[in-house]
Parts: structure tokens; sequence; C-alpha cells
């Protein structure tokens, strides 16, 4: 999976994640900051799990917050973790 798709899943996960609290289109007016459209503590750890159980990532829920501050923010961390065109 190259970064423009690996980008794209996280998305899609994290709209999934918020349970209909949060819309790509929403996302994409706040510049892909989860932070910005109000993203709950509940739905960082869906996300978590979700990028844990779909990508095969183990994401630390106990990182520097910084670390899910965004889609892009989140896109990098998977890749440090091993993730990229491989995956």
């Amino acid at each position: 999976m190259d970064s423009t798709a690996l980008r794209t899943k996280i998305l899609d996960l994290a709209v999934a994640a918020g349970d209909g609290s949060v819309s790509a289109a929403e996302l994409a007016a706040a510049n892909y900051s989860l932070r910005d459209v109000g993203y709950s503590s509940l739905s960082y750890m869906r996300l978590i799990d979700s990028i844990e159980n779909e990508i095969g990532v183990y994401l630390d829920p106990e990182a520097d917050i910084e670390h899910y501050e965004s889609i892009d923010s989140v896109t990098a961390l998977v890749v440090a973790s091993g993730v990229g065109a491989d995956a």
C-alpha cells in the first residue's frame, strides 16, 4: 500500500471511528485535524484499535498527543511503525 492509499485508509478508519460525529468533508475543511473537529477520546481509542485490526500496526494509546492530532500525523506514526509501500 503506497502512502496515499495508506492515508486514505486511515481517513476512512477515522471517519468510521467517529461513529457519525465527523465526516470526511468536515475533516477536509479542518485540514484533516482530528483535534479541530472535536474528535472524542473514545473515537481516538476506536481509531487506534481499528488501525491495529485493519492495518496490523500496534499504536501506543499513551504516546504523545501530537502523534494523534491529524490524519497526516497518524499516517506518519503508522509508517514509522513499519508500514509503508509494502503494506
